[in-house]
């Protein structure tokens, strides 16, 4: 490895870490808040409850120590994110070299640094920063592991790996086996493997040994999913694989969340360009069989992305962040087109356009994107602070997002100050607070929205009500705010609105009732 290397990953590195730190103030939205919650309860009693929460269980255990050293503000909240987000480009770059040319190498690590669905979910509360990371090392380590002479310290590494990515997102494990099955082939007796029989039985059985002691260690991570799935469908919400969605895959993984579809459509013309011409020039050339390197690539890229959207034809479990997994092997792939390319002038010359069309339509998309906000709490919380009083009628519709509420407003938290979380009935709700629920969605309050019937009780005397709405699902109920309730309350109180990113509030005050309720 020489000084300009280490002196480039040094450099992206350093860049990563200058793209993650912008937005990290942006507003809490309910993902986030359940690591909070989670991270908030004893250690024991947050392990309890990974049987409702068992994905992305390694984020909350990070976070326990940290909030209570160092307190619950956003940025700290969102720094293991972007600590492992940073450190998926030299993982990338590490893993890359085992497949690669340094300069691919590089090259890949450097588009990880800047795609803009990294840097977002590395701004995250979540564990997506976690799941790139551990795929990065998880791959480098087996390569590691399958060299001759390799020590038993790569296989302890890829187990560990796979074992984290697993924890972190449930779906990621299995998905990339596909693509490490290439590697263990080519390594085991397919092409390109030039020692003896015996070496490469060897292998193959020690990475099988290696499987069965991830799945050991998965057994705890099998048994919270088991018990999560028989108290509810975590994934009811999700639709099936529709063109809206595999559009909202590509815009993601191209632009991030800047709405940006320029910037999706230039990625994707540059990078087909890219990795277009590469397979031409490596058909001509004869040597198609030999690139397993670039085969593995696009096994890792694209293969875990088909796969859960074909799934979602007949039982949706599909949404972009759900295979952000792939991403790490995306920039791979365009980076070995690239290296392909680049042993002819004219091919060089199309290498490095594209690449630079991929460069900066990242840039752009990065900078309208780090003002996306997924729901706008604050200026809600802030009126429900200043205006209600204590112990008046909240109506809440997705009742899921009382813990990113309670966030802002503490008289919306649970009695000792923490997060509440209606559907784990461990902390008592706060004084006021009405759930509804999407049919089929978590907790056993009432499926919304709310009735007529609900909403005249709770004002009479002539006091206020508060309704809160967020994250509701069109296709399984009506719209809360233009329904019966919102309607009489228009006609017969004094109706205040408030709305923000995806939350829309109402103050109904003074409401005239005649009649039974």
């Amino acid at each position: 490895m020489s000084r300009t290397e280490v002196g480039v990953l040094l450099a992206l590195s350093a860049l990563a870490l200058a793209l993650r730190l912008p937005g990290l103030s942006r507003g809490i939205y309910t993902d986030e808040a359940y690591s909070l919650a989670l991270a908030q309860r004893s250690f024991g009693q947050m392990l309890a409850l990974f049987g409702y929460e068992p994905n992305g269980a390694p984020y909350s255990i990070v976070l326990w120590p940290l909030i209570r050293i160092f307190g619950s503000g956003l940025t700290l909240l969102r720094a293991p994110a972007v600590i492992a987000g940073s450190a998926s480009v030299p993982a990338l770059w590490w893993a890359a070299r085992r497949y690669a040319a340094p300069a691919a190498a590089l090259l890949a690590a450097a588009l990880l640094a800047v795609n803009p669905m990294a840097v977002f979910y590395s701004q995250d509360a979540r564990a997506y920063a976690f799941v790139v990371l551990s795929a990065c090392l998880a791959f480098g380590a087996l390569a590691a592991a399958l060299e001759r002479g390799s020590s038993r310290r790569a296989w302890a590494v890829y187990i560990a790996a796979m074992v984290a990515l697993a924890y972190s997102e449930i779906f990621a494990a299995p998905l990339v086996l596909p693509a490490q099955v290439l590697v263990v082939w080519r390594a085991s007796g397919g092409a390109g493997a030039h020692d003896d029989a015996r070496a490469r039985r060897d292998r193959l059985v020690r990475w099988l040994w290696s499987l069965l002691a991830v799945l050991v260690c998965c057994l705890p991570l099998l048994f919270a999913a088991a018990v999560a799935a028989s108290r509810r469908n975590a994934l009811y919400w999700l639709p099936k694989t529709s063109r809206g969605l595999v559009s909202r895959a590509l815009q993601e993984f191209t632009a991030g969340l800047s709405g940006q579809t320029a910037a999706r459509w230039a990625t994707l013309a540059a990078g087909a360009l890219l990795v277009g011409a590469a397979l031409w020039v490596l058909w001509r050339r004869r040597r198609m069989r030999a690139e397993g390197a670039l085969a593995t690539a696009l096994c890792w890229g694209l293969l875990p992305g088909a796969v859960l959207l074909a799934v979602s034809f007949a039982h949706p479990v599909f949404w972009p962040r759900y295979v952000i997994v792939s991403l790490p092997g995306l920039c791979l792939v365009l980076a070995l087109a690239a290296e392909r390319l680049w042993r002819s002038r004219a091919g060089a010359l199309t290498a490095t356009a594209c690449v630079a069309v991929v460069t900066i339509a990242a840039a752009v998309a990065d900078v309208h994107q780090r003002s996306a906000v997924e729901e706008g709490w604050p200026a809600i919380a802030l009126w429900l602070r200043h205006e209600r009083a204590p112990g008046q009628p909240v109506i809440v519709d997705d009742a899921s997002v009382l813990p990113s509420l309670g966030y802002y407003d503490p008289a919306l938290r649970a009695p000792n100050g923490d997060l509440a979380v209606q559907e784990w009935h461990d902390r008592p709700l706060p004084a006021g607070f009405v759930g509804f629920k999407d049919p089929g969605g978590w907790g056993n309050v009432p499926d919304g929205p709310p009735s007529l019937a609900a909403f005249k009780r709770l004002a009479r005397g002539g006091g206020s009500v508060w309704m809160v709405v967020a994250e509701v699902d069109g296709a399984r109920q009506s719209d809360p705010t233009d329904g019966a309730a919102v309607a009489w309350a228009r006609r017969n109180c004094d109706v205040q609105v408030r709305t923000g990113v995806n939350v829309w509030a109402l103050h109904a005050s003074n409401c005239r009732i005649s009649g039974a309720a």
